[in-house]
């Protein structure tokens, strides 16, 4: 009896894709509304800063362990297609990940040198440096382009999954837990 590797991934990484994918579009959604609060008085808007930085440090966290899970459970293999999708993809999902980590890790050097404090959920988080406009300016200009470079990539991703689920019908959404595969599987 022979045994086929399944063409699902495996329900962490389904668990981990939704749920950052789920985070990060209101993460986004999120970043957008907050920059109207008044900045008087200044509650108000700390605290929408504060929960945007802890889901980011929280997002953070989530997109190492889905790096490390990924890294140690090889995804299932793709249906035949053509070349320049799978060349598409693979730059689609490398960018992703790389903007998954850029993102936080700029916002959250940007807040440690705007020189207030970070807090994680209440929690203040040590100093780790000093304030500096200058990397605080930088910083906040990667995070903003980062931000807008992450919306554009998941709308490709998003019409790429689309396209492949209405259009071409080759069952790929069900490697993401979503319908059923086009696979036969072996017993």
């Amino acid at each position: 009896m022979s045994t086929s590797r399944s063409d699902r991934y495996t329900g962490v990484a389904i668990a981990l894709h939704w749920g950052i994918a789920v985070l990060v579009v209101a993460q986004i959604a999120w970043g957008w509304w907050m920059q109207d609060i008044p900045k008087q008085p200044v509650g108000p808007r700390v605290d929408a800063f504060n929960l945007h930085k802890s889901v980011g440090l929280t997002l953070l966290a989530l997109t190492l362990v889905r790096l490390g899970w990924r890294l140690s459970h090889p995804p299932p293999p793709l249906p035949p297609l053509p070349a320049w999708h799978l060349v598409t993809a693979k730059v689609t999902h490398f960018f992703l990940y790389a903007l998954l980590f850029v993102l936080p890790l700029a916002g959250y050097l940007g807040s440690v040198w705007s020189g207030y404090p970070v807090k994680f959920f209440g929690l203040t988080l040590p100093a780790w440096g000093a304030k500096d406009a200058a990397l605080k300016d930088l910083c906040s200009v990667v995070h903003l382009w980062s931000g807008i470079a992450l919306t554009a990539l998941i709308a490709l991703h998003v019409a790429g999954a689309l396209s492949h689920a209405l259009i071409h019908r080759k069952g790929l959404g069900a490697r993401m837990g979503l319908g059923r595969s086009r696979t036969p599987h072996v017993a």
